[in-house]
């Protein structure tokens, strides 16, 4: 039995197109919380870089504990703490957001837990917050830009400065540098 439009499904003639991805164009306000988006993927990338590497998982498990003591959970309430200044509670952009942070939050417990699906969920950790924070840098901060006047934005941003302290990765052993010795 053919498939129905079968002219449809016949391979046709394909051209490849180069697409670029513009930078969004960031208020002053969130680039604060834009930069430490750079600091995650770099945290995702260096995961896996030592999941390649066979690093001893026990290291991989201190280094995501670093960095979320260090980074990522503060980085979390002050984006929780901003949309609760901006957005309504039932919101469900904002509740988006806090939800994925939780999920974000117990992959880290899980993993810190020695859970011996680890490697497995250092691949979920990954794909997850490196999903949430393409989201947050494409849809939210833009869907905050459009809706929030920039004055409200401005101030809420005022207030998270006296708080927010710049952040660094400054965890060593740098294992995401070093490959494994062979056995």
């Amino acid at each position: 039995m053919g498939l129905p439009n079968s002219t449809f499904y016949r391979a046709q003639p394909t051209t490849v197109m180069k697409t670029t991805v513009t930078p969004q164009k960031r208020v002053k306000s969130l680039v604060p919380l834009s930069r430490e988006h750079h600091f995650g993927l770099l945290f995702c990338w260096k995961i896996r870089q030592g999941l390649k590497n066979g690093t001893d998982v026990a290291l991989l498990r201190a280094y995501t504990r670093y960095f979320w003591d260090n980074v990522l959970k503060a980085h979390c309430q002050e984006e929780e703490w901003l949309l609760a200044r901006v957005l309504p509670q039932d919101n469900e952009v904002r509740m988006r957001l806090i939800e994925e942070h939780r999920l974000i939050q117990k992959l880290i417990e899980l993993i810190q837990a020695g859970s011996p699906l680890n490697k497995e969920l250092y691949k979920v950790l990954d794909k997850d917050l490196t999903d949430h924070i393409r989201w947050e840098e494409r849809e939210l901060f833009p869907y905050l830009q459009n809706l929030v006047p920039a004055e409200d934005l401005e101030l809420a941003a005022k207030l998270l400065q006296h708080q927010h302290e710049p952040r660094e990765d400054a965890f060593t052993p740098e294992f995401w540098n070093v490959k494994a010795k062979a056995a």
